[in-house]
């Protein structure tokens, strides 16, 4: 019985676990944030640093990723969106991940979070997956060769009369 005890606790230290460090809830939630407040969030928790940023079509878009072995780190770029004619900003936040299970996971999660899929096809690299709500437009990218995933969620602009 101690051999086996002792045989577990050495397996378990040796162990090393990695699970998905975000949810698709808390993706579409950095929409909402500017990249201070984005920021803020990702970095609270230690699990995302800011890697770089950098100045694209006149937004500051910035990069943030995982501490995780190379094969890994998962990715979170703020900072894109579209300038509405009444000047409002409606963001995008992308997730990029090298496991195309991490982006399955999230995306099985679209339903929960209000989300009905569009569209489903494919093109000559990726599986393409499109979910709408009233509030978010999401496309969902899977490398055919199941290289990586990536995630796209923007903002919607909402009409009121």
């Amino acid at each position: 019985m101690k051999k086996s005890l002792l045989t577990l606790i050495i397996y378990l230290c040796c162990t090393q676990v990695y699970g998905q460090h975000i949810t698709l809830l808390n993706l579409i939630n950095l929409t909402s944030l500017n990249n201070t407040q984005a920021g803020n969030t990702l970095t609270s928790g230690k699990t995302w640093g800011l890697q770089y940023g950098e100045d694209l079509n006149g937004f500051v878009v910035e990069h943030y990723q995982t501490s995780a072995p190379r094969n890994r780190i998962e990715t979170i770029i703020i900072g894109t969106g579209i300038k509405t004619a009444s000047g409002a900003i409606l963001h995008t936040v992308s997730y990029v991940s090298p496991n195309p299970q991490d982006v399955i996971n999230l995306t099985s999660q679209a339903k929960g979070a209000g989300l009905i899929q569009n569209f489903k096809g494919a093109d000559k690299q990726d599986n393409i997956y499109i979910y709408e709500s009233f509030l978010y437009h999401m496309v969902v990218r899977l490398a055919i060769d199941n290289s990586k995933g990536v995630i796209d969620v923007t903002q919607k602009q909402v009409f009121v009369e």
